[in-house]
């Protein structure tokens, strides 16, 4: 019988996954999965292999920033905001376009989207500047994370990325609230944002066609999608098995919600969507155990902002919402997605284990 006190490796790893909960990762694990599955399906109009290298090289990176000290979590996070901005700053210079966007730069033969990537370390670096105001630090130090904000919020902006944008000021504002709980706070920060929607939506063409044709009418990839999800029905036509996913636009990030319902059902789907508010749920949960408030603000923000860009998925899907491009996540096809939701994965799971750190040892 195992002695935990003899100090083996052993010991030492199995008292290290006591302090993780594991619905953390078993959740992340199952949309991974359900991803891999769905895009078999799609092999012949997708490279499958290179999804699968990203799915490893994703696994890797959530399994390792679980492993990390809290502390040393941080800092990286942090550091590679820096280096991110400076791939979106490379990207608004030397990007290539798809689709009249320009918001990816190729490395060995590999697309990356750094606004993808950011999501995550953005989150963090804005939750930890709002925290040292509230240790009594000046307030001048919020100039740091406003000013990083209003950086990529231009940078994103320009790209053109609406959905990405407003992704980004409402990350930022819920942070600001969860820190700041004034009404009079939460009303600027409801001016500001109908403002910046408004200033989009003027300026940019394709995002005021797109919101017409929600309100007028139903685009072709929405009427195909809802299709294929009424042909589907409870259980679905089976793996595989799918027609109308060869006819959808952007099937394996936009839409590919609509091909897991045709192909296992309605069913299976509200499972999937029921996936992400248990997240949210088991996060928030464990997070409640931290006497810490960075932790605790940093955690439910990441969790929330994962269920708010899966319901802009779905809702795309059946027409709820106006298509914004933003994949689902840990499902949908693509390497930077898969990376970005790796990190915040891993970082919640890290966050919420017990671990005897300075984070930990007052509020």
């Amino acid at each position: 019988m195992l002695n935990l006190n003899e100090g083996t490796d052993d010991s030492l790893l199995i008292l290290f996954f006591n302090s993780i909960n594991k619905k953390l990762i078993i959740i992340p694990l199952c949309l991974i999965f359900i991803g891999i599955f769905t895009l078999f399906s799609l092999n012949s109009d997708i490279n499958l292999l290179k999804h699968l290298i990203y799915v490893i090289i994703s696994l890797s990176v959530f399994f390792s920033i679980i492993f990390l000290k809290k502390d040393n979590l941080k800092t990286f996070l942090n550091f590679f905001l820096f280096f991110l901005i400076l791939l979106l700053i490379y990207t608004f210079f030397f990007g290539y376009e798809i689709n009249g966007a320009r918001r990816w730069i190729r490395f060995f033969g590999f697309s990356i989207q750094p606004s993808e990537l950011i999501k995550g370390p953005f989150i963090c670096f804005v939750s930890w500047f709002f925290y040292l105001r509230l240790k009594n630090i000046n307030y001048k130090i919020l100039y740091i994370p406003f000013f990083v904000f209003i950086i990529i919020l231009f940078l994103i902006a320009n790209q053109p990325d609406f959905a990405t944008s407003m992704y980004f000021f409402t990350s930022f504002s819920l942070i600001s609230l969860l820190y700041i709980r004034k009404i009079k706070f939460f009303l600027i920060l409801s001016f500001f944002g109908l403002l910046f929607t408004a200033i989009i939506i003027s300026l940019n063409q394709y995002v005021r066609d797109r919101i017409l044709i929600f309100f007028l009418d139903t685009s072709r990839q929405v009427e195909l999608s809802i299709n294929a999800i009424n042909k589907g029905g409870l259980v679905g036509v089976g793996l595989g098995e799918g027609q109308l996913k060869y006819f959808i636009p952007e099937k394996q990030n936009d839409f590919i919600y609509s091909i897991i319902i045709e192909e296992v059902g309605i069913l299976f789907g509200i499972l999937i969507v029921f996936l992400y508010p248990l997240y949210l749920y088991v996060a928030k949960k464990s997070a409640d155990s931290l006497n810490n408030l960075f932790l605790k603000n940093t955690v439910f923000t990441l969790a929330f902002m994962t269920c708010f860009q899966a319901f802009v998925n779905i809702s795309t899907s059946i027409d709820l919402f106006v298509p914004t491009g933003m994949p689902l996540p840990f499902v949908s096809y693509g390497g930077s997605s898969l990376l970005s939701y790796a990190i915040i994965f891993g970082t919640v799971a890290n966050f919420t284990r017990y671990e005897k750190s300075s984070f930990n040892q007052s509020s």
